[in-house]
């Protein structure tokens, strides 16, 4: 019988045009799913935020219950300076790094009061970030450390931290070392936003009577003001605009870098320390921040009719156009109302509830929520309250 030989079927391969078809598709389709995985996170991102807040909230009411007041910032001498943050650290669910934290010290100490059995001084704890401070839509928090402008000696010149040495009581190399923090009460509203008694204007209704270190008690003070002489308790009465209408907590994130929009402002001509806020570390008052306003840029603050943006802007002055120690901030907080998230901020309400900040808020309707006993209209609607 003859053999039959049957030769095996010829595989057709992919043809170079189905190839690029194919790989045409797939990075279509890569193009549409990325901005869905983006908005994914960043809504997973604002979630947390909105959790951290409402640790801050419930931190405030915790702490007033057991105290009779609120823990507001506090320097009541030359010396000693210690942030509100700091103060309420049992709250926070860190007692332990409370009871390390030598409250007749300064935040800045670098000398353990070992006498009064406090092993490692206070500017070391300083270096310990709490989650429950950061923004996680914030970039690099383990690089936007701070430090302290207000000693003999010169700012780091470098974004270098310094180096705890191997005892942990002592550093071994100088830079910065205040761990961040994205959430800061808003203390009073600029008296640079007057509206001079104009209905029709755009800034504010009712303004501090002083800038900068200045305690004056009075309508235009924020929820947590500062206290200056050891005597300044505010409670929840004081807001005699109601504590659903008054922020206690609001978003300043990306300090101490500058930040205008959502770009670092020092990556083409100033480079960080030189363009930074004042304030950013969790440990320090300075990291309070009045409400300024600014222009839509972020370089303009205060006065002006090009100042009309109250959320997003930037998060603060620079120290380049407002120099540590000068007016008008003198050694306060430069920081503004500011936040990664696209469409505006979080904020925590003296009620204790975390709400968001529509960016196209308006001047005068983000003041009326900074002051406490401002007696305004607040227009909770176009705030997105």
């Amino acid at each position: 019988m003859p053999t039959i030989s049957v030769s095996p079927a010829r595989r057709r391969g992919f043809t170079l045009v189905e190839l690029l078809v194919v790989i045409a598709i797939i990075g279509t389709l890569i193009g549409l799913l990325l901005p869905a995985v983006q908005s994914a996170r960043e809504s997973a991102n604002r979630n947390k935020c909105q959790n951290n807040m409402k640790q801050l909230g419930l931190a405030i009411q915790n702490f007033s219950d057991a105290n009779g007041h609120l823990p507001n910032s506090f320097r009541p001498d030359s010396v000693v300076r210690i942030s509100w943050i700091t103060r309420s650290l049992p709250y926070l669910e860190q007692q332990q790094m409370a009871d390390k934290f030598n409250l007749k010290q300064n935040w800045n100490n670098s000398t353990a009061d070992t006498a009064n059995g406090y092993k490692i001084p206070n500017a070391i704890l300083a270096m310990t970030r709490i989650e429950t401070l950061e923004c996680p839509s914030s970039p690099s928090p383990n690089k936007r450390f701070d430090a302290d402008p207000d000693t003999t000696g010169p700012y780091p010149t470098t974004d270098t931290l310094a180096v705890v040495a191997a005892d942990g009581t002592s550093f071994s190399t100088t830079g910065l070392f205040c761990a961040p923090t994205d959430y800061s009460p808003t203390t009073f509203v600029d008296k640079r936003l007057d509206n001079g008694g104009t209905p029709s204007d755009t800034k504010a209704d009712v303004v501090h009577i002083a800038n900068g270190g200045d305690q004056k008690n009075g309508p235009a003070d924020g929820l947590l003001p500062k206290d200056y002489d050891g005597n300044n308790q505010p409670k929840f009465s004081d807001a005699q605009d109601g504590l659903s209408n008054t922020i206690a907590v609001a978003e300043c994130a990306g300090r101490p870098w500058v930040y205008r929009g959502r770009k670092r402002a020092d990556d083409t001509s100033a480079a960080f320390p030189t363009r930074r806020v004042n304030g950013g570390g969790w440990v320090r008052p300075a990291s309070d921040f009045a409400f300024d306003g600014a222009s839509r840029d972020g370089t303009t603050f205060g006065t002006g009719s090009n100042v009309t943006v109250a959320v997003n802007a930037t998060n603060g002055e620079s120290n380049e156009t407002a120099p540590f120690g000068s007016a008008p901030y003198k050694k306060e907080g430069g920081g503004e109302p500011f936040a990664f998230h696209p469409a505006g901020i979080n904020v925590v309400l003296g009620d204790g509830a975390v709400k968001f900040i529509n960016k196209d808020v308006t001047i005068r309707v983000f003041a009326s929520l900074v002051t406490r006993a401002g007696a305004e209209q607040v227009d909770r609607k176009s705030s997105g309250l």
